[in-house]
């Protein structure tokens, strides 16, 4: 169990060192590109390329049907079953590929040219664009087999350096940009297209020189493990959309009521909203093969216990980055971006509380796909999460303001953190009164002594000055607040540890 936790303190380590990497270089990718193509035309990249920007979350999501099953044989010492299981998601995953390409050219050619709310000579950018996310996603739906055997054998060393390469090209496109004089919208997409070939291409060859026998193509007439898979993946499937879903769709409503410029502010906002997510999935990665095994050795008490202290670290994590991204949002967006288009300050806001509230359940996702039993999780979720959609149509359609679409989709996102528990109490007999002392509780103690920072800000003249000190002193408080009030007496006697060590190192 100790070797288990070590582990996965490990392996966050070298998921937040590539969240660091592709953090800092993601803003000035966003910052060249929004500055070479406008806010007009990265407004459409936003609506109708929207797919692209979602991609790391769709690889996460899906990829948990390869790593869940492998970890699962792992957890049971079925080494045999693992090319089994890893032949059947490749097939189950061309399948979707294949689905996503056809409903692109037709559902998806159809929006854009009878309804997406653009200037009518800006139409053939738009299906450009929306060709090319679509082939870039393709390419990464079929690298996710790769991916999960990647993450259940727990390599994220190798995951953090393909995820910083990809940065990296991401980056030159931007600033290729610059220097280019022709259609920087259709340029765009087509080099974020291309370079989308290279992660799954390292993925592939990683595998093959390291698990050959894993990957070798073996057909699988086994109909039930295939109906089995094909469900899971299904419902994953169904799960990711919905989160697509309300992503996009939000962005595709804000467009038919507010036009591209309020579709620049939306994808501005989503740009700063990912690298608070970042941390919420970083965590969440690393922990999810070490639940899975758990649960399928039969060590529920484990399972439970890693997924309550995992959601609070969560939380804490997001809050690193969150808190003075709250605290000087409009200072932060004016120094990132020159000029702020209206609404970005208030979207960038909501959009992070919205993933804070969000993290509040981080551990328990992972509990969920052990279980394998994700049936009416996702049901009963997806639903909630796109319920938002029509709400919001509704208040706009009465005249409510831009950003009340997101105060749903935070209502939503509170009220499936209370679903997830209520359901798996009643499949595994989910410990709930742990999981709230141990996780929510915590957390609601710490929020409480950061909250009058909210008001002491005001004390003080905006600028770089009180960016700088009060930043700083909103980090020190950040972290005094999680050790004195969010951590447990085991927990402090574990850091006081870690120090000492490192202490007598130097």
């Amino acid at each position: 169990m100790l070797a288990g936790n070590t582990l996965i303190l490990k392996n966050s380590a070298f998921l937040f060192f590539r969240l660091l990497c592709t953090s800092v270089i993601g803003l000035f990718t966003s910052r060249f590109v929004i500055r070479s193509l406008g806010a007009s035309d990265f407004g459409l990249y936003s609506v109708v390329g929207g797919v692209v920007v979602m991609m790391a979350f769709l690889n996460t999501v899906m990829a948990s049907t390869t790593y869940r099953y492998i970890a699962f044989e792992m957890g049971k010492g079925n080494k045999e079953s693992v090319n089994k299981v890893f032949n059947i998601s490749l097939f189950i995953h061309l399948c979707l590929a294949f689905l996503v390409l056809l409903l692109t050219e037709t559902a998806g050619v159809y929006y854009v040219n009878h309804y997406l709310n653009i200037d009518t000579a800006k139409i053939s950018d738009a299906l450009f664009v929306l060709r090319f996310s679509t082939y870039a996603t393709v390419l990464s739906i079929v690298s996710i087999p790769f991916q999960g055997l990647v993450t259940a054998q727990e390599k994220f060393k190798t995951q953090a350096f393909i995820e910083i390469t990809r940065s990296i090209l991401a980056f030159l496109v931007a600033l290729s940009l610059i220097y280019y004089l022709g259609n920087k919208l259709k340029l765009y997409s087509l080099l974020i297209a291309i370079i989308s070939i290279v992660p799954p291409l390292l993925f592939y060859f990683y595998c093959k020189k390291n698990y050959a026998d894993i990957i070798k193509w073996n057909f699988q007439n086994d109909r039930s493990k295939y109906k089995e898979m094909a469900g899971f993946s299904g419902w994953i499937m169904i799960g990711a959309a919905a989160s697509v879903g309300q992503t996009t769709g939000s962005a595709l409503i804000i467009n038919v009521f507010f036009g591209t410029l309020l579709n620049a502010a939306y994808g501005i906002a989503n740009s700063v909203n990912s690298i608070v997510l970042m941390f919420a999935r970083n965590l969440g990665q690393a922990a999810i093969p070490q639940i899975t095994m758990s649960f399928s050795s039969g060590n529920i008490d484990r399972t439970i216990n890693l997924a309550a202290y995992i959601s609070k670290y969560i939380t804490f994590l997001m809050l690193l980055p969150a808190l003075p991204i709250l605290l000087e949002t409009s200072f932060l967006l004016r120094l990132w971006l020159g000029e702020i288009p209206a609404h970005t300050v208030i979207f960038c806001q909501l959009m992070i509380i919205n993933a804070l509230v969000s993290g509040l359940g981080g551990g328990l996702g992972s509990v969920i796909q052990a279980t394998g039993k994700i049936k009416y999780f996702q049901i009963i979720l997806s639903s909630t999460s796109l319920l938002s959609l029509p709400i919001a149509y509704i208040l706009f359609k009465n005249g409510y303001p831009p950003y009340s679409i997101l105060i749903t989709f935070i209502i939503t996102a509170a009220t499936n953190v209370v679903v997830w528990q209520i359901l798996l109490k009643t499949i595994i007999n989910f410990n709930v009164r742990f999981f709230l002392k141990t996780a929510y509780l915590k957390v609601m103690y710490v929020s409480a002594l950061i909250l009058p920072l909210f008001f002491i800000r005001d004390f003080f003249r905006p600028g770089f000055s009180r960016f700088i000190f009060f930043s700083l002193f909103a980090m020190g408080w950040l972290l005094l607040s999680i050790y004195f009030a969010g951590l447990e007496k085991k927990e402090k006697e574990m850091i006081s540890q870690i120090v000492k060590k490192i202490i007598k190192r130097k």
